[in-house]
């Protein structure tokens, strides 16, 4: 019996260890593509890695209507010629990929239209989370304990740390991107379920000629933040190539 325990205990502390491991791993990568990450976009990638969208789309016309609005502001950035598209348009989020950023210029440059990408959008944000908020709420405590333990020279990681335990304990759980990292790559997606993502890829590569863009719907090569945007002129973010 004894011997049963300790092996049960040790083979818990090895799953601990392996799951924070791969947390690391996916901050890590996220601060090497995005060196202007800050606290707050780490929350965003893993909540958004656990609770999707974060809520659910009830109007889907009002939902179009969003997404048209932004797309026209994504347009006269990119006709300004200050900022870049991104290197990889297909990006899967936090530690597990459960969800993927989808760039909105896969419809800007007629890879796929509107009303397609909004559709996936729509059935990602109504299909369910991947765990209910408390369990959210839960993974987050370790997540914040590894940034204070591993990652607190992160510009102004404390503050943000508790200002953001604060909000979380407080059940305001979905937040923006930080100053920070929109100024730096003003990003436009939409999150797009993985199930749902595989469908909407299949689509794209049946229409799809080039093979470099084709490339980009394996998941696996797009791990954890490849996809970056920088300034021109400015400071470079580490881009995949």
């Amino acid at each position: 019996m004894k011997t049963k325990r300790v092996f049960f205990v040790f083979a818990l502390l090895l799953l601990i260890s392996c799951q924070n491991n791969a947390v690391k791993d996916a901050i890590s990568a996220q601060l090497r593509q995005y060196p202007d990450t800050r606290v707050q976009d780490i929350y965003k990638n893993f909540c958004q890695d656990n609770l999707g969208p974060g809520h659910l789309v009830p109007d889907p016309e009002v939902a179009k209507s969003y997404l048209l609005t932004e797309l026209e502001l994504y347009r006269a950035d990119l006709d300004s010629a200050r900022y870049d598209k991104p290197a990889s348009r297909y990006v899967p989020v936090g530690d597990k990929g459960n969800y993927v950023r989808v760039d909105l210029s896969v419809v800007l440059d007629g890879i796929c239209d509107a009303d397609r990408l909004l559709e996936a959008f729509v059935r990602s944000a109504n299909e369910g989370k991947t765990v209910t908020e408390e369990q959210w709420k839960e993974k987050w405590k370790e997540i914040s304990t590894i940034i204070r333990k591993d990652f607190i020279d992160i510009p102004d990681a404390e503050k943000d740390l508790d200002t953001i335990d604060s909000l979380v304990a407080e059940d305001h759980l979905i937040m923006h991107h930080s100053m920070a990292f929109s100024q730096a790559y003003h990003p436009h997606y939409r999150i797009v379920a993985k199930d749902i993502f595989e469908e909407f890829a299949d689509h794209i590569r049946s229409k799809c000629q080039n093979p470099r863009l084709s490339s980009q719907l394996n998941l696996s090569s797009n791990q954890a933040g490849l996809r970056t945007r920088h300034r021109r002129g400015g400071k470079q973010a580490h881009r995949c190539r």
